[in-house]
């Protein structure tokens, strides 16, 4: 069902690399993967004034942008279904956001200004472990005031990751899914997939660590920021 879906909106590579999409309309869809129908306050009182603060700004050329969401038990079909609608919407970015979070208006136009195919945010994604959304082989990546403003890392949880579309060009669907750790019980998150596609086709994850530190958790936030 998802790879029919892709299809029928035209999954077809652009002529264009993956950091440059100069010259075009910037559109940006912001999708938003949920287990759950109803979304905290704080971060709708985000996303209205991040959507507001984008379509008052000046660009070089026109600009638009569409918020997609939709909710279910599943988190893997649910994104592939909103990735599917950004496609169809032509866009030429997706922003994916997790409705646990509280950031900048100016998020995007951070992200943007980084000029890479693939921007994320390190976050607080457990509190009892002290594990961040960002990490490398090794482990979870902690924030540290010395770290550079960004930083090439193996993943991020999608959480808050700004891609550029012809990302989705170049992998091989499906683009998430839970994969069983061994003989165990345990899964893999489902953007583990992803990252491991994403690194074999040698597209930089990077981290943007300054504006990481203006992200909140709303589970976690009050403990540690």
């Amino acid at each position: 069902m998802v790879a029919k879906r892709l299809e029928k909106v035209g999954k077809q590579p652009r002529q264009q690399d993956v950091q440059d999409v100069a010259g075009q309309t910037l559109k940006v869809a912001i999708v938003i993967a949920s287990t759950t129908k109803a979304y905290p306050s704080k971060f709708v009182e985000c996303l209205s004034n991040m959507i507001a603060h984008f379509q008052h700004s000046d660009f070089n050329g026109e600009h638009s942008i569409k918020v997609f969401t939709t909710h279910g038990s599943v988190l893997p079909e649910i994104r592939h279904r909103l990735i599917g609608d950004a496609i169809a919407w032509e866009a030429t970015h997706v922003l994916m956001l997790a409705p646990e979070l509280t950031f900048p208006e100016d998020s995007i136009h951070r992200m943007l200004a980084r000029g890479r195919g693939i921007v994320g945010v390190n976050y607080l994604v457990d509190f009892s472990t002290r594990r961040f959304a960002a990490y490398r082989e090794n482990g979870s990546i902690i924030p540290d005031a010395r770290l550079p403003e960004t930083e090439e890392v193996e993943g991020v949880a999608l959480g808050m990751c700004l891609m550029n579309m012809p990302v989705f060009d170049v992998l091989e669907i499906p683009f998430f899914e839970y994969r069983q750790i061994g003989e165990t019980p345990a899964f893999f998150e489902d953007h583990v997939a992803f990252w491991e596609q994403v690194k074999m086709k040698k597209i930089p994850c990077v981290i943007d660590h300054k504006l990481s530190q203006e992200v909140k958790s709303l589970h976690h936030g009050e403990l540690w920021h």
